[in-house]
């Protein structure tokens, strides 16, 4: 069995990091073109990767279909993303990121990975590839027994089951 201060301290950092994480994703911030919520970019990092429908693109951010929506909305108006009729289906409408969109993504890692060399300016490569790893594989633990949103419980592990049920 693990060291239960760990685990609990573990949950600690986590919350205060969720804390961070929600600060930077629930803000707006103005640009030329108006205001916008950051969030509405988290897509383009996915669309830098590959094209995909609407639904694709909220199931790969865990997002609401309705919200993502309006995102590719603004990012359609901002000319960072176009849509495009899918090849394989014509009816159905492919996200596609534009140079525009590319171009961005780029200057939002780089403003990125500048804060992260300024926040872990102590750190050596060593230590941040053993995080990188480490928390991969938290990840993907957590990720084998967090039940999914569209899983029913019966379906869950039965400790997050009993967790659920107050058992734990």
């Amino acid at each position: 069995m693990l060291d239960q201060k760990a685990v609990d301290d573990l949950f600690d950092v986590l919350s205060r990091y969720m804390r961070l994480r929600d600060r930077a994703v629930h803000t707006t911030f103005k640009t030329a073109d108006g205001e916008f919520e950051t969030a509405a970019f988290k897509g383009l990092f996915h669309l830098a990767r590959e094209s995909m429908r609407s639904r694709e693109l909220a199931e790969s951010l865990n997002a609401d279909p309705s919200t993502v929506s309006r995102h590719v909305a603004q990012l359609v108006e901002l000319g960072l993303v176009r849509r495009e009729a899918d090849p394989a289906d014509g009816r159905a409408t492919l996200l596609v990121i534009t140079d525009a969109g590319r171009e961005r993504v780029e200057a939002m890692r780089m403003v990125r990975r500048t804060a992260m060399d300024d926040a872990m300016s102590d750190w050596t490569d060593d230590e941040l590839w053993t995080l990188v790893r480490l928390l991969s594989r938290f990840v993907d633990a957590a990720e084998s027994v967090i039940v999914p949103s569209c899983a029913k419980t019966d379906e869950a592990p039965r400790a997050i089951t009993d967790f659920v049920k107050g058992k734990a």
